[in-house]
């Protein structure tokens, strides 16, 4: 049994040396303990390199060992392919009911096993529960993006939040129905959020107020040390987040509900800046696992968001919140915390959600940006992971050339004058490049 169990340490330090793999054949998803593993497919395939060098190399050295490569990294992607040929029903409903764990993916409208190399779907994208059927596949907006922004620049106002929606959406007509800031650390620190609505929108808006200052973004950033451990919902989270979350959350949730039962119709739109989107994120969930709102009707978009839980939590998040987007500006410092190096099999910090990504810095919505779909799922090494370690406070400020933590001071004044120019058509076809100016 010793020898087993140094075995499989040893296992796992190689896997997490390879790389975050996702396992899910056949309706079995545990391994090694309850750990997760993650896209088997995307190990193999993209770590050829380096898997060859391990194996030929001798780092393995045992023969128990080999069996356990040879078993992880061939005989079930193998076998998960396999299976996926079984995944044949012709429905969402069917396929999500199927015993065999089958997910109906959205892009092709056809079922698959997930870990399948002809499943085009990402994890989130994969429907697991026939209730979810109905949901549609969401796309970045540019422009709820900069409402948004605006909804979470105006939660940094201690004093006068209302005369910031007024001057920053004056057409939007967002009125104020509660603003409720609570003590959150030991250190007397603040954490703060309000709810507003918009019947011009159809809208109820909660937006979660990000660090006010140094002393308690250094607070945040001493505890973002330690891998998630406070219980939320089914995964974990990191204990900052929660704590502030539940301080506010027990006043704002009545209001919250109130609204949701006089206007049923109405979308909600959750929202944050920095710690503020890890507050937002928790409550996006929240509404839609308590069924305080339609799942359809629940929007999230966050800036600059740190990693709020852990994978288990991610995959949650994911199912509960269909319309969920973490918007990072170039190189922001604060999105890669805590440090993805503390991930192992061992379910470490990990993003959920689709990342729109500004490739350079964020003058505008419109600039240069893309959705991030690619591998390994939620942590696309191609977007905001590439600019890891030139990382930069200053990106992490300023979102669309709004000072986002100080624009309050200005009364969250903006100039209306626009300056359109086209500067070419992006051929995926998701948005035209402008520039606009005056903000």
């Amino acid at each position: 049994m010793a020898r087993l169990l140094e075995a499989r340490s040893r296992i796992q330090r190689k896997i997490h040396k390879v790389g975050r793999i996702d396992l899910d054949w056949c309706g079995a998803e545990p391994l090694l303990g309850g750990a997760y593993v993650s896209n088997v497919n995307y190990a193999i395939y993209n770590n050829r390199s380096r898997l060859g060098n391990w194996i030929w190399t001798g780092a393995l050295g045992r023969d128990i060992e080999m069996a356990a490569f040879l078993y992880l990294f061939i005989f079930l992607p193998l076998l998960t392919n396999v299976c996926g040929f079984l995944c044949r029903e012709r429905n969402c409903g069917d396929c999500a009911d199927s015993f065999l764990n089958c997910r109906w993916c959205r892009r092709d409208n056809k079922c698959h096993m997930p870990a399948s190399l002809f499943n085009p779907c990402k994890r989130a994208e994969n429907i697991v529960d026939k209730s979810h059927c109905g949901d549609k596949l969401s796309h970045y907006d540019p422009e709820l993006s900069m409402k948004m922004l605006l909804l979470s620049s105006a939660a940094y106002d201690p004093a006068h939040p209302q005369q910031c929606l007024d001057n920053a959406l004056p057409s939007e007509n967002f009125h104020i129905r509660t603003v409720v800031t609570k003590q959150c650390d030991l250190s007397s620190n603040n954490c703060s959020g309000y709810v507003a609505i918009s019947h011009e929108l159809e809208v109820i808006a909660l937006s979660f107020r990000g660090s006010a200052d140094f002393d308690q973004a250094f607070k945040i950033f001493l505890e973002s040390l330690s891998s998630p451990k406070t219980k939320f919902l089914k995964g974990e989270v990191q204990t900052y987040w929660k704590r502030g979350f539940d301080e506010l959350w027990s006043d704002m949730k009545t209001e919250v509900k109130d609204l949701v039962s006089q206007n049923p119709s109405y979308q909600l739109w959750v929202t944050g800046h920095s710690l503020g989107g890890a507050m937002a994120s928790l409550a996006s969930a929240w509404l839609s696992y308590n069924s305080f709102a339609p799942r359809k009707n629940i929007i999230l978009y966050t800036f600059g968001m740190p990693r709020v839980g852990n994978y288990d939590y991610a995959l949650q998040h994911d199912q509960l919140v269909n319309n969920s987007w973490r918007v990072v500006n170039d190189n922001d410092l604060v999105p890669h915390f805590p440090t993805l190096a503390s991930v192992t099999i061992l379910n470490g910090p990990y993003h959920h959600g689709v990342e729109a990504f500004y490739s350079e810095p964020a003058t505008s919505p419109y600039s240069k940006h893309r959705e991030c779909h690619g591998k390994p799922y939620n942590e696309d090494a191609s977007c905001s992971f590439s600019k890891f370690p030139a990382l930069s406070i200053e990106r992490h400020k300023t979102y669309f050339g709004i000072p986002v933590g100080t624009f309050w001071q200005t009364t969250c004044v903006r100039s209306t004058r626009k300056k359109r120019e086209t500067s070419g058509t992006e051929r995926s076809g998701k948005t035209l490049a402008f520039r606009k100016s005056g903000m």
